[in-house]
């Protein structure tokens, strides 16, 4: 008898968080409808630069150890490191990145440490923007080449200016970093 009880209790408990979680006031719904709208116009320029903030490494767990040892005391650790000052621009036709890369690389095709990090600059391969209404993203991939390698990038903008960008290469392991989207202010700008 008292089982019933808990499980009826559970079951009105339940019903009532969803039915009360799942509402959005008009005005938030139109806020949100606005920044999409907002964040389609500054993608459809072709002039906007993406602040990276952090990185997210996909990493094995012996190079996790590695990394958290060597990342002691500094604020970091193997699955989130701050790397302030990286940057994707699209200028027109022109996608330019400098990226720092924390991660195993399986093929190592250059000597130069200016090759070891994500780094690229001229036209993609192919550059796709497709707007995903369930998730609310504006989301925009393409195929670039490097100096050394070919990357596969996708970027997922937010309605409130956030970005998660996912960055692939037959070289090396995944990441993704973090960062804010908006728009360029001058031709000299990184």
């Amino acid at each position: 008898m008292k089982l019933r009880n808990v499980f009826a209790v559970l079951a009105m408990l339940a019903v009532l968080l969803w039915g009360c979680g799942g509402t959005q006031s008009t005005a938030e719904r139109a806020l949100k409808t606005q920044q999409l709208e907002s964040l389609k116009d500054l993608v459809a320029t072709k002039s906007f630069t993406i602040d990276v903030k952090t990185a997210h490494p996909m990493q094995t767990q012996a190079v996790t150890r590695i990394t958290n040892a060597l990342m002691r005391n500094t604020g970091n650790n193997a699955g989130r490191i701050d790397v302030s000052g990286d940057y994707i621009t699209v200028k027109g036709d022109t996608v330019k990145a400098g990226l720092s890369y924390f991660g195993e690389v399986r093929i190592a095709n250059s000597l130069n440490p200016d090759d070891a990090g994500v780094n690229f600059n001229g036209e993609p391969l192919s550059y796709e923007v497709s707007e995903n209404e369930k998730k609310q993203t504006v989301d925009i991939e393409f195929d670039i080449r490097g100096r050394t390698e070919p990357f596969m990038v996708i970027i997922q903008l937010f309605p409130n200016k956030r970005a998660a960008i996912f960055i692939n290469s037959p070289y090396r392991n995944s990441i993704r970093y973090d960062g804010v989207v908006r728009a360029t202010e001058n031709t000299n700008a990184p």
